[in-house]
């Protein structure tokens, strides 16, 4: 994956394990929701910018102007949740070759569920719900996010993806 993907979800992963450590000293602190509210926000919302950003880069490279631009609109500057659902349909649009190998190396992973549970708990806390998950969970469901975005750019990018059927 590339360096500055990498960087982004490293320092994501940082600042929640930062969070943890917090959480488990301070376990009884009234911050702790908040806390965790603020690592959901957070872990879903670098997954959605990871995944952007690598869809726009795979895209535009070597695209002229107009193109880079569309892509912008249509990509960067959109607003939607980084649930596998939502991958595929991104897929469908671009590549359907894309969008069945993407299914076939999810498919019945529990990194799927964990990814989509992440976005339902920041769904919920955007429309007034109390997050109950923990921070561990939290931090299992980011590194679900990651495992899922490594396996889409080794798609997005031709690498070779063996896929047992």
């Amino acid at each position: 994956m590339n360096g500055k993907y990498i960087q982004e979800l490293r320092d994501c992963e940082v600042e929640i394990m930062h969070i943890q450590q917090w959480i488990k000293k301070n376990v009884l602190d009234s911050n702790v929701r908040y806390l965790t509210s603020y690592a959901v926000i957070k872990a879903c919302g670098t997954i959605e910018y990871v995944l952007k950003q690598m869809i726009f880069d795979r895209l535009s490279d070597g695209a002229n102007v107009e193109a880079q631009n569309y892509f912008t609109k249509i990509i960067l500057d959109a607003s939607f949740n980084p649930s596998t659902g939502q991958m595929d349909r991104l897929l469908e649009r671009m590549n359907s070759n894309w969008k069945k190998k993407f299914d076939q190396a999810i498919k019945g992973k529990k990194e799927k569920g964990e990814l989509n549970s992440l976005v339902d708990l920041r769904n919920s806390f955007a429309h007034g719900s109390v997050i109950t998950a923990s921070i561990n969970d939290v931090m299992n469901y980011f590194q679900s996010g990651k495992w899922i975005l490594e396996e889409l750019y080794q798609i997005i990018n031709d690498f070779e993806v063996n896929i047992v059927d």
